[in-house]
C-alpha cells in the first residue's frame, strides 16, 4: 500500500502541477499567443489596405498626370494653331502693304512722269520757238509759233512712247 499511496500522491501532484500549469502559464500562454496572432492580422490586413491605398493613389497620380500630358498637347497644339494663324495674318497684312506701297510708288511714278513730260513740252517748246527765231532771224508769229509747238510736241511724244 506503500507503493499506491505514493503513486496516488505523485498522481494528485502531477494532477495539481498540470493544474497550475494550465491556470498560470498555458492560458495566459495562448492567450497571448492568440493576441499575438490578433495583432499580426490586424497588421496584415492594414498593410493590405494600405497597399491597396497606394494602388489607388498611384492609378490617380498616373491618371492625373495623363490628363495633366493631355492638357499640356492639347495647349501647345492650341498655341501652334493660334500662332501660325497670327504668322498668316501677318503675312497677308505685309503682302496687303506691300501692293499698297507697289501701287502707290506707281501712282507717284506715273506723277513724276506726267510733271517731267509736262515740263519737257514746255522746256521743248521754248526751245523750238529760240530756235525758230534764230534760224529765221525774225520773230515768230502767234499762228507759227502754235503749229510749232505741236509739231515738236508731236515729236516728243513720239520718242517718249517708243521704248
Amino acid at each position: 500500500m506503500n507503493l499506491n499511496f505514493t503513486f496516488v500522491l505523485q498522481i494528485i501532484s502531477f494532477l495539481l502541477l498540470l493544474g497550475l500549469l494550465t491556470r498560470f502559464l498555458y492560458k495566459p500562454l495562448t492567450k497571448y499567443l492568440d493576441e499575438r496572432a490578433q495583432n499580426i492580422r490586424q497588421m496584415l490586413e492594414a498593410a493590405k489596405q494600405a497597399g491597396e491605398k497606394a494602388q489607388k493613389y498611384a492609378q490617380q497620380t498616373q491618371s492625373a498626370l495623363d490628363s495633366a500630358r493631355a492638357d499640356a498637347l492639347k495647349i501647345k497644339e492650341e498655341a501652334r494653331r493660334l500662332s501660325d494663324e497670327e504668322r498668316r495674318k501677318v503675312v497677308a497684312e505685309a503682302k496687303k502693304e506691300a501692293r499698297f506701297l507697289i501701287e502707290e510708288a506707281k501712282a507717284q511714278l506715273g506723277r513724276e512722269r506726267e510733271r517731267a513730260f509736262k515740263k519737257i513740252k514746255s522746256e521743248a517748246a521754248a526751245l523750238s520757238v529760240d530756235i525758230a527765231s534764230k534760224i529765221l532771224g525774225r520773230e515768230i508769229k502767234p499762228e507759227d509759233h502754235q503749229r510749232l509747238i505741236k509739231d515738236s510736241i508731236a515729236g516728243i511724244e513720239d520718242e517718249i512712247s517708243r521704248p
